[in-house]
C-alpha cells in the first residue's frame, strides 16, 4: 500500500462528506483512509460509517475524546501505508492530489516532500512552498530554515512522510501540547532525514471559514506552550548531528521562531480586556521569561526582533502588537 492519510474528525458534521469525497473521486486507491472519530457527539460518526461501509480502503475508529493529537497518533499505529499523510477533516484536497504526490516521489523518492496549499473562506492565502529536490545536508537545511522563515513548516497538511523514518524514530505527537504539536513532529522528523523535495502546486485547501476556532480565542496557556514547543526543537536539533553550515542554519531558524513566539506571546495579550499598564506588566513579565532561556540570536534579523525583548522596551513591543493586529 503507498499512502496512509489520517484523518482525525470531531464534530465534522458539516464538512466531512466534502473532505472524503475530495480523497474517494481520485481514481486512485493505492491507499487507505484512516478515520480516527475523537469522540464527535453529532453526525460525525454515521457519516463515518457510511463512508468506511462503501469503500474498502477506508478503516474506521472511534475513541473516546482525547484531543488531535491522541488521533493522530492511534492513526500512526494502525497505519500500513510507505508514506504517511494528514488530512483535516474541515479541509479537501485537489483532484490531481495523488497524481502529483505520486509522480514526485517515483522521481527522487524523497525522504520528506513538500507542496503548496491555499485558504479558503474570508482570508485567501496561498502557501507555495517552491519547486526543488535537495540531497546535501547544508542544503537540506537552508530549505528547513527558510521555510521555517515563512511559516511554511508548521503544518502537517502539505507535507508526506516516511512511514518507515516515523517508525525507526518513534515519532509521536505530544499529548500535552494543544499548540505547536504539528511543528514539533515536523522538526524532530527533519532533523533525521537525507532529502528533501517540494513542489508548487496547490494540492490542499484549508477551510478557515470557522469563526469559533482555537486561533481566535484568548489563550492564556499560549506562552508556557510556545516556550516548551521551542525548548523541545531544540532539543530534537541537539539530539542529532549537523555538519557546521546546516548547524548555522538550524541555529539561525531556531532562534528565530523563539523570539518571533515572544511577539505571538504578547499579541495574544491583545485579545484580553486588560488596561493598559496592566497589559505593558504583562509584556515585561513574558520578555523576562524569554531572556532566561538564553537563546543567543543569530543573523542580523533575529538580533532586530530579539533587541526589544532583550531590553524590556514595553513600549516599542506594544506598538509592534497593536500594529500588527490592525
Amino acid at each position: 500500500m503507498q499512502y496512509s492519510v489520517i484523518i482525525p474528525v470531531y464534530n465534522a458534521e458539516r464538512t466531512l462528506r466534502r473532505c472524503l469525497d475530495s480523497l474517494v473521486d481520485q481514481g486512485f486507491d493505492d491507499y487507505e483512509l484512516l478515520l480516527i472519530n475523537d469522540g464527535s457527539t453529532d453526525g460525525s460518526d454515521a457519516i463515518c460509517r457510511e463512508y468506511a461501509n462503501a469503500y474498502p480502503h477506508i478503516r474506521y475508529f472511534a475513541k473516546e475524546n482525547g484531543g488531535v493529537s491522541s488521533a493522530r497518533n492511534l492513526g500512526l499505529e494502525q497505519a500500513k501505508g510507505e508514506y504517511i499523510l494528514f488530512v483535516d477533516s474541515d479541509d479537501y484536497v485537489s483532484n490531481n492530489y495523488f497524481a502529483v504526490i505520486g509522480q514526485e516521489l517515483t522521481r527522487c523518492c524523497p525522504d520528506l516532500l513538500m507542496f503548496g496549499a491555499a485558504n479558503t473562506g474570508a482570508e485567501k492565502r496561498t502557501r507555495i512552498t517552491g519547486a526543488y529536490r535537495e540531497a546535501e545536508e547544508s542544503n537540506i537545511a537552508r530549505r528547513i530554515a527558510e521555510a521555517m522563515q515563512r511559516y511554511l513548516f508548521s503544518s502537517l497538511w502539505n507535507k508526506v512522510f516516511k512511514r518507515e523514518t516515523i517508525e525507526r524514530l518513534h515519532l509521536r505527537f505530544e499529548d500535552g501540547l494543544s499548540i505547536g504539536e504539528d511543528q514539533l513532529f515536523i522538526f524532530a522528523y527533519a532533523m533525521h532525514i537525507k532529502s528533501l523535495a517540494s513542489v508548487e502546486e496547490i494540492l490542499y485547501f484549508v477551510d478557515i471559514s470557522d469563526q469559533g476556532s482555537l486561533s481566535r480565542k484568548a489563550r492564556p496557556y499560549l506562552t508556557e506552550q510556545l516556550m516548551e514547543v521551542n525548548r523541545r526543537m531544540y532539543a530534537a536539533y541537539r539530539a542529532a548531528e549537523h555538519p557546521p553550515e546546516a548547524a548555522r542554519c538550524y541555529e539561525a531558524a531556531l532562534s528565530w521562531m523563539t523570539y518571533r513566539s515572544a511577539y505571538s506571546s504578547c499579541k495574544e495579550l491583545l485579545k484580553f480586556a486588560y488596561p493598559a499598564k496592566q497589559r505593558r506588566q504583562e509584556i515585561r513579565r513574558i520578555c523576562k521569561l524569554y531572556r532566561a532561556e538564553k537563546i543567543r540570536p543569530v543573523g542580523w534579523k533575529c538580533r532586530v526582533i530579539a533587541l526589544p525583548i532583550q531590553l524590556g522596551w514595553t513600549w516599542a513591543i506594544e506598538r509592534l502588537i497593536q500594529f500588527r493586529d490592525r
